[in-house]
């Protein structure tokens, strides 16, 4: 259902006809443009259930031409495998909208880890992944970036500290000296910097023993790996950094987490949610 203008975002709207297939038109009332109730998936030959099982099939690790093949024995429709890369390209900025829509609630624990990634359209062939996330396992935010440096740790701290909306009261990082100097810009005194990788480090804070170590970031990064593994890396460094958020929003909302198998957004939703 239709609730907002899909160019805009303005609720200001009104009824404005009806297509030759009798589908409802409305025209907004901010912005003067037109669009219909399908939303952001009109003017598609392929039904929206199909769209969305093509870019779910996606998340997984899996190719496109493995998409292709799953819908022609599943659904026995056979798109393109550059349209289902084109759905995924188009329909990802929308998908990522839903961390906006439900936000999670993250910890006062961080862990952050770097790894390299592949981006075939550039001078350096090779490019590294910044991933931040919390003691419950939940992913905050991803950078993609050309250099290993103070500059890269300090966008994607500074990205954590905007999605969160508040500072960490522990940052556990490897021995990277980026991240000593980053966490300090970022976080300032009130942030504690662990240096801790596989052996966990012993520290008191607010007078209880912990053990700290960085494995819940090494364990993370497997998660993008397996994707990365299937698609052999990137294109450009901005089709990464959308392909990676996307695939943090497949992480965080729809895969199954904990005993129970839960997710946080049932995969039928999504397209009520992304057309508001």
């Amino acid at each position: 259902m239709i609730n907002c203008c899909v160019n805009c975002s303005s609720p200001n709207y009104v009824r404005n006809g009806h297509d030759k297939e009798g589908v409802q038109r409305y025209k907004c009332c901010e912005c003067k443009r037109r669009f219909c109730e399908k939303g952001i998936f009109a003017r598609h030959r392929y039904p929206v259930e199909l769209i969305m099982d093509a870019i779910f099939l996606y998340s997984q690790p899996i190719s496109t031409r493995g998409v292709v093949r799953n819908l022609k024995r599943f659904r026995k429709i056979e798109p393109s495998h550059v349209s289902v890369y084109n759905w995924v390209i188009k329909f990802a900025s929308y998908i990522i909208k839903i961390a906006s829509i439900k936000p999670l609630n993250f910890s006062n624990e961080w862990h952050c880890d770097e790894k390299f990634i592949r981006v075939r359209k550039s001078r350096d062939p090779f490019a590294y992944l910044w991933i931040v996330s919390d003691s419950n396992s939940n992913i905050i935010t991803t950078h993609v970036s050309f250099r290993r440096n103070i500059e890269s740790a300090k966008i994607v701290f500074e990205k954590a500290k905007q999605r969160t909306g508040f500072l960490p009261e522990i940052m556990v990082t490897d021995g990277l000296q980026a991240y000593k100097k980053a966490c300090k810009k970022s976080f300032g005194k009130n942030t504690r910097h662990v240096v801790a990788h596989f052996e966990p480090a012993r520290i008191v804070h607010k007078k209880k023993l912990m053990k700290l170590s960085n494995n819940i970031a090494e364990r993370i990064n497997q998660f993008p790996a397996l994707r990365l593994h299937a698609i052999r890396g990137f294109k450009r460094l901005n089709r990464a950094n959308l392909l990676i958020e996307f695939f943090t929003i497949y992480y965080n909302y729809l895969m199954p987490h904990g005993e129970k198998e839960e997710v946080k957004v049932q995969w039928e939703r999504v397209p009520t949610l992304i057309n508001r």
